[in-house]
């Protein structure tokens, strides 16, 4: 079946040979190297280790006076010996590692290879990518979307230990979280050990999610959006408690960006599945959040898209959709 993984003879899934780094962040992994090579690649060479946080009474107090904060630890790289954050003394840290091995197992049992890692913000917060399959088209030939398995977790508590499947517009590069009930996602709080067999089961719901995934992209593909409906769904999407006259709205950078992007700016848009219909209109919404929202870095604009206020807008943008269907 179309929506089944793509298997050779050896019961093995394959791919195309292209690769890629996420988001333009982390690196290219290889496949067939050790761990070790992995690591130096992905520059996740560290431990995260634990330090006392103490703090001076007095000025010009040597650190043997100084007071213990003893229900906290200071989380620091065994490197370069930064600071990655300071925790409860309770915080189960995941490795860098530990990422890499779960990837390691996890997709060679599967057939799969880990495609790429890397770190954020100094070592604060780490991922590691598998790509499922070669992909499918939405359209039968051209608008084609590729499976990941993301993995991704945190040294300074701003992140929580998640699994998910997530995808890729190819064309465009656009991410898109495949789970819209939570089915495609597991996340560990630090509180709690990380347990790869925990995790396995929710990879390995991905040929059901993918199904379901590419079935919404169809029906969305098949709905004709004109430009004032595509004017309405964009403005529901940015008014917010705050911001509730539809002028001021319209006039918003985010909103007016979105509506270049659908009428035609997008990456792909021009592409049939696309040109004015509810499909497009999301990709709109998705390539703005990955690659146009306002952000301090690069690292900033991923990590919102991945996780923060990004990814709640692309979220919103697939419910608006789905109502306007």
């Amino acid at each position: 079946m179309a929506h089944q993984l793509y298997t050779n003879a050896a019961g093995t899934t394959s791919y195309a040979s292209t690769q890629r780094e996420w988001h333009g962040l982390g690196q290219l992994m290889l496949p067939g190297q050790s761990i070790e090579k992995w690591q130096e690649e992905a520059g996740m060479n560290y431990e995260v280790q634990r330090g006392y946080v103490r703090y001076a009474t007095e000025r010009g107090q040597n650190a043997d006076q100084m007071k213990v904060v003893k229900d906290k630890v200071v989380l620091f790289r065994s490197d370069t010996k930064d600071a990655l954050g300071v925790v409860s003394d309770s915080y189960k840290v995941v490795q860098p590692r530990e990422v890499l091995e779960f990837f390691r197992d996890w997709a060679t049992a599967g057939g799969m290879t880990i495609e790429s890692a890397g770190v954020l913000f100094g070592g604060k917060r780490y991922f590691a990518t598998a790509k499922m399959a070669a992909g499918v088209c939405v359209d039968g030939y051209s608008d084609r979307i590729v499976p990941y398995a993301l993995l991704s977790t945190s040294a300074d508590g701003s992140l929580a230990t998640e699994a998910r499947w997530t995808t890729v517009r190819v064309v465009c590069n656009n991410t898109l979280s495949m789970a819209r009930e939570g089915k495609a996602a597991v996340r560990v709080t630090h509180r709690s050990e990380f347990k790869p067999e925990e995790v396995q089961s929710v990879l390995e719901n991905a040929n059901a999610e993918f199904h379901a995934f590419m079935e919404m992209s169809r029906q969305l593909a098949g709905i004709k959006v004109a430009r004032p409906l595509a004017e309405d769904l964009t403005m529901h999407l940015f008014k917010t408690g705050t911001t509730k006259d539809a002028d001021k709205v319209k006039e918003s950078r985010g909103f007016i960006r979105v509506m270049e992007l659908f009428n035609g700016a997008a990456k792909g848009a021009m592409l049939e599945t696309a040109q004015e219909t509810a499909w497009g209109w999301l990709n709109a919404v998705t390539e703005y959040a990955d690659h146009h929202i306002r952000a301090h870095s690069d690292e900033n604009r991923t990590a919102s898209a991945l996780w923060g206020q990004g990814d709640t807008l692309k979220n919103r943008a697939v419910e608006l959709a789905l109502a306007a269907a």
